[in-house]
């Protein structure tokens, strides 16, 4: 009876391995780099590895123990259960929705196309190293800036180059005496005029710094087109927002 037993019990186990052969996807002998513990490591996985600029591998042979010890240590925490625990799964949604948010972001700056022409970046150079200035005024309401109701009014003389991005992109299309048109800053609206530009102060940039600054405004026209995009985003959303300052 005990041999019968016996007989059973490998039947069962052979059984149970066949099935799992059976079940498991095959991966070929010629697509497998290593099989760590049973775990098949693609000979893809191991080249893009490999190929990646960022991942400091300088040898095969450091891809190679990088694997080997990151399976290790992958199958230690399973084999203790830490993939089971609430924290596990926290880190990774937060894992995912971080990775998934920058493959949208990276996907939507890469789609767009944006030109810089010869006459904005002639016009951006005129003004790179010079003093520049130019009255803010601030107004209540845009109806009060649209007309010259203005609150507040305030002058100020800055290297062109230190003024902010924004500052910057607003007033390149300005000749002296000319104002931008009125735009929101917390509860008030702003209006610049630029008064005056000072003579150059360096060089104007050669051929090569020329295309330093057409990457540079380019930049500038993509994040400003996310920044309006993401506006877009919130402008449509139905968003209810149920905390109060003191939670």
């Amino acid at each position: 009876m005990r041999y019968i037993y016996y007989i059973i019990l490998i039947f069962l186990v052979l059984s149970g391995a066949m099935a799992y052969e059976l079940l498991s996807p095959a991966v070929p002998a010629k697509d497998t780099a290593m099989v760590i513990n049973g775990q098949v490591i693609t000979r893809e996985e191991f080249n893009s590895l490999c190929s990646s600029p960022s991942n400091g591998m300088n040898t095969r042979s450091d891809a190679i123990n990088f694997l080997i010890t990151r399976e290790l240590l992958i199958q230690e925490a399973q084999r203790e259960g830490i993939d089971k625990e609430e924290s596990f799964r926290r880190s990774m949604q937060n894992f995912y929705e971080q990775s998934l948010i920058k493959l949208l972001m990276d996907k939507k700056f890469n789609s767009l196309r944006v030109a810089v022409s010869d006459s904005e970046l002639d016009r951006y150079i005129s003004l790179m190293g010079r003093k520049v200035r130019l009255t803010v005024f601030t107004a209540d309401t845009l109806e009060d800036a649209g007309k010259g109701d203005y609150k507040g009014t305030e002058t100020r003389e800055m290297n062109f180059d230190d003024l902010s991005r924004d500052m910057r992109e607003r007033i390149v299309p300005l000749k002296e005496g000319e104002k931008t048109e009125p735009v929101k800053e917390g509860g008030k609206f702003i209006v610049l005029r630029l008064d005056k530009v000072g003579d150059f102060l360096h060089k104007p940039p050669s051929a090569k710094e020329r295309d330093n600054v057409r990457e540079m405004l380019a930049g500038e026209k993509r994040e400003r087109m996310i920044s309006d995009w993401i506006a877009g985003l919130r402008k449509r959303a139905s968003v209810k927002v149920m905390l109060n300052r003191k939670d």
